[in-house]
């Protein structure tokens, strides 16, 4: 349970705390302010974020976040496990309401996507599909869990496309630890396995993972999960999703 703190913070302390964050925005209409959340030249992360991630890059505590998702001033969701997430748009979209800067952290040059599969011919060729359907992307690859690890740490991707059976760190572990970590647990995974059964799928989920795809792998379809995933697809429903595996394309998130 979160304790009460800085209740009272008004917006001039607020601008006090996240001033000279980064990007300078300017002021408009509501209608201005809700449809320029992403601005042509200005790519805004999408991975949703975690109220610790949103409270460490405004400068401000975790308290106060949940004041102000209270409030209704800040947008967010809830995992099924019932923790907080933010909407990088709607950080953005409270950020401008309060005539406050972006921080750095939420414009990137790229969407973030790291591949990870212990084949690295199919790892690499993911890579090069994704890159090949949108050169916007920033892709990457591993070829085990515990490089993975280090990526999603010191890389911060958006999507980690998860391959399930790997020796080592399996990809049951290493979605666990991503999503148990509140810097990454905004880190959206989509797991792909040659051995999919509904308990598969039920069991993935179960871990946090948004999407589970059977191989061989339609990029098509994967791209298709990729961009719901980007752009924070809800999470409530991933448990109810589950128990519908008859498809092996499942969206769990």
């Amino acid at each position: 349970m979160l304790m009460p703190d800085n209740q009272n913070m008004d917006d001039k302390e607020i601008q006090l705390r996240a001033g000279k964050l980064g990007t300078e925005v300017e002021n408009g209409s509501e209608a201005d302010l809700q449809n320029s959340a992403e601005r042509p030249g200005m790519v805004v992360r999408r991975a949703p974020l975690s109220t610790t991630a949103v409270a460490e890059m405004l400068g401000v505590s975790v308290a106060s976040i949940a004041n102000w998702i209270d409030a209704g001033k800040l947008k967010a969701g809830r995992t099924p496990g019932g923790h907080r997430r933010v909407r990088a748009e709607d950080l953005v979209y409270f950020l401008r309401r309060q005539g406050l800067p972006i921080p750095e952290a939420l414009v990137s040059s790229a969407p973030k996507i790291l591949v990870v599969d212990d084949e690295e011919p199919v790892a690499r060729w993911m890579a090069e599909e994704i890159k090949l359907e949108r050169p916007d992307f920033e892709v990457r690859t591993a070829c085990d869990g515990f490089a993975a690890g280090d990526l999603v740490a010191s890389w911060s991707p958006d999507v980690v496309i998860l391959d399930l059976r790997m020796p080592g760190m399996d990809g049951y572990e290493v979605c666990r630890r991503i999503k148990a970590k509140p810097e990454t647990s905004g880190t959206q995974v989509i797991a792909v396995t040659a051995f999919y059964s509904p308990q598969v799928v039920r069991d993935i989920a179960g871990c946090g993972a948004a999407a589970c795809l059977m191989k061989p792998i339609d990029i098509a379809v994967l791209l298709t999960r990729v961009e719901d995933a980007l752009h924070g697809g809800s999470t409530e429903q991933t448990h109810a999703q589950a128990k519908n595996t008859e498809s092996p394309l499942c969206v769990l998130a």
